[in-house]
C-alpha cells in the first residue's frame, strides 16, 4: 500500500493554496489514469469508465472520457482510492498478485465488492440510504435513552428501514433497478411531463406486458403512489376559507376547527356541491418538515454532515451562517440547544409567482414556502435537494398579511421541534431528541412586510428607522422619498454632513443615526397587537401610518425563542440589486416611460435642491423645457453601450 501512496501522491494534491488553480502533476496524472482505465478490459465490458470522483465514487459508468476528466478536475478523487480496483487493477503484494477485495463503507458496514453488486447500485438513486438500512440490525422494542453506546433504531426508524430494504429488492437478478426505484421513476415522469393518471397506468401495463419479471413492477399509478407514500413523506391537504380567514384543521395547541362547515369569521361555506359530491371550495397543501429532517439522519451521506457547522469553523472567517453573530448570539441565549450540534437550524423564504401563463387579465398569485437546514456545509445547504417545500399558499390573490393563516401548520411543527422529536442518527447509531429552531426569514421587501408585520409601504417603510425616519412625501411626484435620509449614518466629522448644496439645499446634518432597538423591545411593542389568526383578517391598529407601520402581530412570535433571535427577517439581495440596477440603467439610458428623471422629478428637484442646470426652463410658448442631464446618455452613446 505504501508503494501506491508514494507514487500516486498526486491524486490528493489537486490545487494550489487558496484553490487558485490545478497543479500540473495532478492534470497529468488524471490524463494518465483515464488513458490507462480506457485500455482495461472491464471498460470495454461495461461500456465506459467507472468515475472515481468524489461524487460518483465508482458507482456510475461514464462512456465519455472527457466527462470523467471534468469530474476529477472539478472535485478530485474519492477518499483512499490508491488502488484502482473498480477500474480493473489488481493489488500487487511483494510480487504476489491477489484479487483485491473492494469494500465500500455504507453506514459503517463493509460490503465486499463484486461486479453484480456494482451493477445493481449503478443507477439506484436511493442506494446510500438502502445500504445504511441493510447495515442496521432491526429489533423492535422500546426507545432507548441516548448515551455513548451504539443503540438500536427506535420503532419508527426501524419500520422505515425495514420497508426500505424490502422495497429495494432487484427487479431481477443483476438488475440495477428495484420496485421502489421504478415507482419513483414513474412518479417523476408524471410530475415532469404532466401525464394523466390513465397515461401512467398505460405505461405500467406496457411494462408488465413486455417483461418477464411482472411481480416486482407496480400494477398502476395508484400502486406506485401508495408504495412511495409508505416511506413517510406524506402531504396534507387542508381545507381553508375561500377568503383566507382560517384553516379547517385541528392541532394540540388549542385549534379545533376541523369539523366546522363554514368559516367562523366570514361564514363562507367550506364545501360546494359538484356532481352530487361535496368538494372543498379552497384547499392548501402542507408537506410536514419533521419526517424530512429525520430522513437526513437516516442516511449516512447526510447524517455525518449535520454537525459540519460545529467542527469546521475558522476564527475570523465568514463562510457559513454559523460564523455570524446571530448564530453565536442564539447559542449564548440557548446553551441547552447549542449543546447538541445535531440540533437543526432552519431558514425560511417565500415569494409569489404565477404558475402558468395567464389567458385572462387577472394574474394568479401562488406563494410557495421553502425551509432550508443550515447544519450542512456550504456546498450542500443551499442546493436543490435540501431546500424543502413546506407549503403552498393558494391563490388567486396575494395573501398579504393573511399569509400567517397558511403558515400555522408549519408553526405547529416548529413548536414540536423546539421540544424535540425522537430520531435515529445512523452515523452515530444513537437515538436522540432532535430539536430545531427557525433562525430567520429571507425575502424581498414586499414579502418582508407580509411576514414581519411591519408594512413596507408609505413613509415608515424602513424597518430600521421606524418612527425615527426622515422620509417625506414629494409635492409633485406624490411618492415617499428617502432623499438625504442617510447622511446621519456618516461619521460626525464627515464633510458631507456640513455640505449645504450637495444634498438638500441650505441644510446641514448634525444628528446621529436612529437608535437600534433590541429583539426584546420589539416584542414589548407587538405583544399586545392582534394576530391575523385570531380575527381572520387584518385589524387596523391605532396609529398606523402616523406613529408606526405595524399591521399585525406576526405568527412567528408564537415560537418561544423568536424574541431571542438577533436577525429575524432578512432581505434578499438579488431583488434589491435587480431593482436598483433597473432604475439606474433606465435613467442613464433615458428610456421613455421608465426613466426616473421625468418632469415631476424636475419640479420636485427645484423645491429641495440647488441644481440650476437641471431645473425646467419656461418657454415663450408656455411649455417647459427639460434640459439634458449630464448623467443621461445621448442616443448615439446609448447605441454604443448596447453594442
Amino acid at each position: 500500500m505504501e508503494y501506491y501512496q508514494y507514487f500516486r501522491s498526486w491524486m490528493y494534491d489537486r490545487t494550489f493554496p487558496g484553490r487558485t488553480g490545478l497543479k500540473p502533476h495532478f492534470v497529468q496524472g488524471v490524463e494518465g489514469f483515464i488513458s490507462w482505465a480506457w485500455a482495461q478490459e472491464i471498460c470495454t465490458t461495461e461500456g465506459g469508465i467507472r468515475c472515481p470522483c468524489l461524487k460518483c465514487k465508482c458507482r456510475y459508468i461514464i462512456a465519455d472520457p472527457g466527462h470523467v476528466n471534468q469530474h476529477l478536475k472539478r472535485v478530485g478523487f474519492m477518499p483512499d482510492y490508491w488502488i484502482w480496483i473498480y477500474n480493473g487493477e489488481k493489488f500487487q503484494n511483494f510480487g504476489v498478485e491477489v484479487n483485491a477485495q473492494a469494500s465500500t463503507s455504507h453506514g459503517g458496514t463493509n460490503v465486499e465488492y463484486n461486479e453484480e453488486e456494482g451493477n445493481r447500485e449503478q443507477f439506484n438513486m436511493m442506494d446510500d440510504m438502502v445500504a445504511d438500512a441493510l447495515g442496521v440490525e432491526l429489533s423492535y422494542g422500546d426507545d432507548v435513552e441516548d448515551d455513548q453506546e451504539e443503540q438500536l433504531p427506535n420503532e419508527k426508524a426501524q419500520r422505515f428501514y425495514q420497508l426500505l430494504s424490502e422495497c429495494n429488492t432487484p427487479l431481477y437478478e443483476g438488475s440495477s433497478h428495484s420496485k421502489l426505484s421504478m415507482c419513483v421513476w414513474l412518479l417523476a415522469h408524471k410530475s415532469n411531463y404532466g401525464s394523466p393518471d390513465a397515461g401512467v397506468d398505460d405505461v405500467t401495463k406496457m411494462l408488465k406486458a413486455a417483461t418477464l419479471f411482472k411481480d416486482n413492477l407496480p400494477a398502476s399509478y395508484y400502486d406506485a403512489q401508495r408504495l412511495v407514500m409508505k416511506l413517510g413523506l406524506a402531504v396534507k391537504k387542508i381545507d381553508c376559507c375561500r377568503n383566507g380567514c382560517m384553516l379547517f384543521y385541528d392541532n394540540e395547541f388549542g385549534i379545533n376547527d376541523g369539523a366546522l362547515e363554514e368559516c367562523k369569521f366570514c361564514q363562507s361555506p367550506r364545501y360546494s356541491v359538484r356532481k352530487q359530491k361535496r368538494v372543498a371550495v379552497k384547499s392548501m397543501f402542507y408537506l410536514p418538515i419533521i419526517p424530512r429532517l429525520q430522513r437526513m439522519f437516516a442516511s449516512m451521506k447526510t447524517a455525518s454532515q449535520m454537525t459540519w457547522h460545529h467542527s469546521n469553523g475558522i476564527l475570523g472567517v465568514m463562510r457559513h451562517p454559523s460564523d455570524g453573530e446571530a448564530w453565536k448570539h442564539f447559542d449564548r441565549v440557548h446553551p441547552d440547544f447549542a449543546a447538541d450540534p445535531r440540533n437543526v437550524r432552519l431558514g425560511l423564504c417565500s415569494d409569489g409567482f404565477t404558475p402558468y401563463i395567464q389567458a385572462s387579465a387577472k394574474p394568479y398569485s401562488c406563494w410557495p414556502v421553502v425551509v432550508t437546514p443550515y447544519n450542512l456545509p456550504p456546498e450542500m445547504c443551499m442546493t436543490k435537494p435540501y431546500m424543502f417545500l413546506s407549503c403552498i399558499v393558494p391563490g388567486p390573490d396575494n395573501p398579504k398579511a393573511g399569509i400567517d393563516v397558511f403558515l400555522q401548520p408549519l408553526i405547529d411543527d416548529l413548536k414540536r421541534l423546539w421540544v424535540g422529536e425522537w430520531t435515529y442518527d445512523i452515523s452515530r447509531k444513537q437515538n436522540f431528541r432532535m430539536r430545531a429552531a427557525l433562525m430567520w426569514t429571507i425575502n424581498d421587501f414586499p414579502a418582508y412586510g407580509m411576514l414581519s408585520g411591519w408594512s413596507t409601504h408609505g413613509r415608515f417603510a424602513c424597518p430600521h428607522c421606524m418612527e425615527h425616519t426622515k422620509a417625506f412625501t414629494l409635492d409633485n411626484g406624490g411618492k415617499s422619498s428617502w432623499f438625504d435620509s442617510h447622511r446621519r449614518f456618516l461619521p460626525h466629522n464627515h464633510p458631507f454632513r456640513r455640505s449645504r448644496n450637495g444634498f438638500k439645499k441650505d441644510e446641514r446634518v448634525l444628528d446621529g443615526p436612529p437608535p437600534k432597538i433590541t429583539s426584546e423591545e420589539v416584542w414589548l411593542r407587538v405583544c399586545d397587537y392582534p394576530k391575523v389568526t385570531d380575527f381572520g383578517q387584518t385589524v387596523p391598529i391605532p396609529g398606523y401610518g402616523v406613529d408606526h407601520n405595524w399591521t399585525k402581530k406576526s405568527v412567528f412570535w408564537d415560537l418561544p425563542y423568536w424574541k431571542d433571535n438577533l436577525l429575524r427577517h432578512n432581505l434578499d439581495v438579488m431583488h434589491i440589486e435587480k431593482n436598483v440596477f433597473d432604475n439606474i440603467f433606465n435613467t442613464v439610458m433615458d428610456v421613455k416611460g421608465k426613466t426616473k428623471d421625468n418632469e415631476k422629478a424636475r419640479k420636485d428637484l427645484e423645491l429641495y435642491c440647488k441644481r440650476r442646470d437641471l431645473e425646467l426652463k419656461p418657454q415663450p410658448n408656455g411649455k417647459l423645457l427639460k434640459p439634458k442631464a449630464i448623467y443621461s446618455l445621448t442616443a448615439q452613446e446609448a447605441k454604443l453601450v448596447c453594442k
